[in-house]
């Protein structure tokens, strides 16, 4: 959590800086070519490092196989990414796409060394190590991105500084994993693997489109500047998803697959984890809606305030979607790799068209907003998958949500009251009384969130506490 936050507040800062030299319309560039990459990123490890955590036995000899699968892939997805770079720049018009798809193929080879140290460190659940690799490639990231585009404003300081992240990335993985490659190659445990895997493979293309139909479509209906615009939205708007509910869904697999034989244990840990995602992720969600004005102004000028509403619409659809990543964890860890997949085929059929539609219709706006109509198709599927494999009766699921909502009151009052109270003074036309106003409205409202934690259920609060502070319980 500490990891993921501080990345985040790194991410920010660095932003803020890249926004005041790069053009939005660089951000869209560079948003177009990860497209393609984003799609080979799909296939690099076949689902295998989903196998291998939910795997039982013969683990040392798993993942040497499973090494050899993915350094080879590696390889053939750098030559293929090369080759076909150019179908990029003739979908979207655009000449540099093909480049810097090209350069920033060279990570798949440096992904396909660390891959399976990786996995064995979130097997071992070791996220002190993970989270020291990660942090330390996100700075490499922001610094050399930073570094580059004061010399040279163009979309190749976000490409190197990509590239930099990765590479470092995959030598502390190495190094810090103490995992040694043997020449060990087993075609029935690769077999398992794969079968495992499929569903995983099938899942990640299905995400992939999904995630990134949104810039597929924006950038072909409206354009390279309403793609930077609507790319810079969904990385605030969507943090709680790319953020938490990633850490979340690493953390609880491994969990969830030691469990998977005790039901009435695993339902104990769905129910509480759900309470406990909920109550953390709800705050940042009402801060998107609400303060949306206040931090785009404070961290990126008035030239991105268009994407205010879209940060807004983000902040609505984060307040029900972390919850998902509860279920999207079971389903891996207990063996129903196919619920997930089931669940993305559904989405996507409904996500593409509902899309399309809006977007021609409402622009940006109504890209964001399609989110809703998967949403709403969606939530009900999911949930009875879940009581496929764990019964509960809804007075147990909906009490989960009554905390968060209670302190979500608190908040919101807070940030109003504030408002009402401070609306005689202008404050966000000068960039230091914005930084105070930002800085003492945030802490208040947080404030007012944990107090209301503490008063309306303390023994729920106290364990967070304890969660995210002890090293042990």
């Amino acid at each position: 959590m500490v990891n993921k936050i501080a990345q985040k507040v790194i991410s920010v800062a660095t932003f803020a800086v890249l926004a005041r030299i790069l053009e939005p319309s660089t951000f869209g560039l560079f948003a177009m070519a990860f497209i393609l990459i984003d799609g080979f990123q799909v296939l690099k490890s076949f689902g295998l490092d989903t196998a291998l955590i939910q795997r039982k036995d013969n683990i040392e000899e798993a993942s040497h196989t499973a090494y050899f699968i993915v350094q080879i892939q590696g390889f053939v997805l750098f030559g293929i990414c090369f080759l076909v770079a150019p179908v990029a720049g003739y979908f979207f018009h655009n000449s540099d796409v093909t480049s810097i798809v090209r350069a920033l193929g060279i990570i798949f080879i440096f992904t396909s060394f660390s891959k399976i140290p990786m996995t064995l460190l979130t097997k071992a659940m070791k996220f002190d190590t993970l989270a020291l690799i990660e942090l330390v490639g996100a700075v490499v990231n922001s610094a050399v991105a930073i570094v580059i585009a004061l010399f040279s404003p163009t979309v190749w300081a976000l490409v190197w500084a990509y590239v930099a992240k990765q590479f470092v990335t995959a030598v502390l993985a190495r190094r810090l994993s103490g995992y040694r490659v043997k020449w060990q190659f087993s075609k029935k445990i690769a077999w398992e693997l794969l079968h495992y895997g499929k569903f995983m493979v099938g899942l990640g293309i299905l995400c992939y489109v999904s995630d990134n139909m949104g810039n597929i479509v924006v950038g072909k209906i409206l354009g390279t500047t309403m793609l930077g615009y609507f790319a810079l939205a969904g990385n605030i708007g969507n943090f709680i998803n790319t953020h938490f509910t990633f850490l979340f869904s690493g953390v609880m697999l491994p969990a969830y697959a030691s469990l998977q034989h005790d039901i009435e244990e695993v339902k104990r840990v769905y129910l509480k984890t759900t309470k406990f995602v909920s109550l953390i992720s709800m705050p940042f969600a009402v801060g998107l809606i609400f303060l949306a004005k206040e931090l785009v102004l404070t961290l990126y000028g008035w030239k991105w305030i268009s994407i205010v509403p879209l940060i807004q619409l983000f902040g609505v659809f984060q307040l029900i979607v972390p919850v998902l990543a509860c279920s999207g964890a079971l389903f891996l860890g207990c063996g129903h790799p196919k619920y997930n997949y089931y669940l993305s085929l559904v989405s996507l059929a409904v996500k593409i068209p509902a899309l399309i539609f809006l977007t021609h219709q409402f622009g940006l706006i109504g890209a964001v907003a399609s989110g809703f109509v998967t949403l709403a198709i969606g939530l009900p599927l999911n949930i009875s998958l879940v009581r496929k494999i764990i019964t509960f009766r809804w007075r147990e699921f909906l009490p989960q949500f009554l905390l968060s909502i209670y302190c979500s009151g608190a908040m919101i009052a807070i940030i109003l009251g504030i408002r009402w109270l401070s609306a005689p003074w202008n404050v966000l036309d000068n960039m230091l009384p914005r930084l105070i106003y930002v800085g003492m409205i945030s802490a208040l409202s947080l404030g007012a969130y944990l107090g209301s934690a503490w008063l309306f259920d303390r023994a729920a609060a106290v364990e967070v506490k304890q969660l995210l502070i002890r090293k042990k319980l």
